[in-house]
């Protein structure tokens, strides 16, 4: 729905001169006095003060130098825009500072977000669209003495930085191409540069991750880890337990030798005192009936038979004991033999587990191991990216897709078709009640066309044609309803008549849905001016007076500074 946008009050300020002037606006104004005395100078201020780039402002004594500002509203809510120099400021409830900036590029885009101004224009010789300035916003709102009445559109200057303008800004304006098909086909088209760049990132990342796998060797062996795992931790309990095995046989192994070896000792200790026997067995049986004396102690000792018998009980004694050493040696040889075995055995089987890890080193090279596990790092990224850039390229096509929908909309044709028609009748229905001559009206009448009668005809068909399209805007646009400005009606020769009927076709048309200002030099005595409130200007060079420049300073010396405050240059700590 559209908004109505009000002005409330206009504030210009010099500095310079130590004047102002503080001018109200009702519902309908007129500022009427002979020329001179700043009617339109206030006009243009009204739109100089938003950034448009108004003709002949400056003209004369005026200082350039000169801060406006506008208080408004906009639906239900009130604004002060202000100007000083290349500052421009939007300030809302209790002058909160909303936005502001010094360069119109970025004003502009302010500016259209915040009244829902969405047309984009392309620049000359380029495919470069850009914001439309405010300008282009107002055109249809603003007739001016200097630029509006002519055979062109010429109501601001630098209009030509943009190439064919003035088919879509009409046509936005009336309805056609509203703000909702820009914004739906401005979002169209972001979000298909924004999917093109999502495709192309994807597209370098399969590129990328090719040329990689391409410097990979082929033929890679595929590397399970999770068996891989299980297969090193069965060869770490197998070891283990073999290495258990062999301790515990070595263990055995030892204590069966130290036994062995200490049977064996006692053997040869036995056969050592079993010889000595057996000699002195033969000795005594060589001497029988012999005394025979110790060497030792001397003692004489009697070679008897008995003797002789209790000797060779000695020597059966130890022959046995011998016998048995030897079974005990033969038995402990026995069981190292069979331990030994085993001990082979562990070390066999350590040794096949040796020969497995050496036969898997000789298949599975390191190289070949961190290429595999590279290839399987790359192949996982490349899934995440690609899914993650797959998810939002697929949502990014869906939104798109409902960007278009909404743009064949407003393209259907019925729809074009019954916009067309609506202005044409209202532009033929105004140039009746304006007194255009049927031979004089437009055959035709498209999205900004011009009178294409002369003479006095000529301002009369315009301004139905403006009329036109407000009425076209407020039944099927969505451009906020500014305010209809007319500076001045008296053009090419009006009679009083003609003057009348523009005058009250004015004041009836526009205001059914707009605020009307009107600058007029003068009014015929009968007109009707119905309840426009007027606004008398009779001193020459006089639109601002000593007299507001107290108060118009004290309301503006705060929103002023915070302006300068929020443009004022960073500057870097030392």
């Amino acid at each position: 729905m559209n908004q109505r946008v009000t002005y409330k009050t206009l504030w210009l300020v010099s500095a310079r001169d130590g004047s102002a002037r503080k001018q109200l606006f009702s519902q309908k104004t007129l500022l009427l006095g002979p020329n001179g005395t700043g009617k339109s100078r206030i006009i243009k201020n009204l739109y100089w003060v938003f950034g448009c780039k108004t003709r002949k402002r400056d003209v004369g004594m005026w200082d350039p130098d000169t801060v406006a500002a506008l208080e408004f509203t906009c639906g239900d809510k009130s604004y002060m825009v202000v100007r000083d120099g290349k500052r421009l400021g939007m300030f809302g409830a209790n002058d909160q500072l909303l936005f502001s900036a010094e360069n119109m590029s970025a004003w502009s885009k302010h500016l259209g977000a915040f009244f829902g101004f969405e047309l984009k224009l392309k620049r000359p010789q380029t495919t470069t669209f850009s914001q439309a300035g405010p300008e282009y916003m107002f055109m249809p709102f603003y007739l001016d003495q200097d630029g509006s009445w002519g055979a062109g559109w010429e109501t601001f200057e630098q209009l030509t930085q943009f190439s064919d303008w003035k088919g879509a800004t009409f046509e936005s304006f009336i309805g056609m191409r509203p703000n909702a098909y820009f914004q739906a086909k401005h979002l169209s088209l972001e979000i298909g540069e924004r999917a093109n760049e999502r495709r192309k990132e994807l597209e370098a990342h399969r590129a990328a991750f090719k040329r990689v796998q391409d410097v990979l060797p082929k033929n890679l062996p595929s590397l399970n880890f999770s068996a891989f795992r299980s297969e090193l931790a069965e060869i770490g309990r197998k070891a283990t337990k073999l290495q258990q095995e062999q301790v515990r046989i070595r263990g055995q192994l030892l204590g069966l030798v130290n036994s062995r070896e200490k049977v064996q000792s006692e053997l040869k200790v036995a056969l050592g005192a079993y010889n000595e026997l057996k000699g002195d067995f033969a000795y005594l049986a060589d001497r029988a009936g012999e005394a025979i004396e110790c060497p030792t102690c001397g003692i004489v000792h009697e070679n008897s038979f008995h003797a002789r018998i209790l000797l060779s009980n000695d020597a059966e004694s130890l022959g046995g004991l011998i016998m048995e050493l030897r079974s005990q040696t033969d038995e402990l040889g026995s069981k190292e033999a069979n331990i030994r075995a085993s001990l082979r055995q562990v070390e066999r089987g350590i040794a096949e587990l040796d020969l497995l890890q050496q036969e898997r080193r000789a298949k599975l090279r390191l190289e070949e191991v961190l290429a595999s596990q590279s290839k399987k790092t790359l192949d996982t990224a490349f899934q995440r990216v690609s899914g993650e850039l797959s998810g939002v390229l697929k949502k990014l096509e869906e939104e798109k897709a409902k960007a278009d929908h909404q743009v064949k909309k407003f393209e259907d044709p019925d729809r074009l078709a019954a916009v067309r028609q609506y202005f044409s009748s209202q532009v033929s229905s105004l140039s009746n009640l304006v007194g255009v001559p049927i031979d004089e009206q437009i055959g035709d009448p498209k999205p900004g066309a011009r009178a294409q009668s002369g003479g006095s005809s000529a301002p009369r068909s315009m301004l139905a044609v403006h009329l036109a399209m407000l009425a076209t805007n407020a039944e099927w646009g969505d451009s906020p309803l500014f305010p209809f400005v007319v500076d001045t009606l008296q053009q090419s020769g009006q009679d009083d008549p003609n003057l009348s009927k523009m005058v009250e076709v004015l004041g009836k048309a526009a205001g059914l849905h707009h605020q009307v200002l009107l600058a007029a030099e003068r009014l015929p005595d009968n007109v009707q001016v119905g309840d426009f409130g007027t606004e008398r200007l009779a001193e020459k060079r006089a639109c601002l007076s000593k007299a507001a420049f107290a108060e118009a300073v004290a309301r503006l010396q705060g929103p002023l500074a915070t302006l300068r405050e929020s443009l004022k240059p960073a500057v870097e700590a030392i």
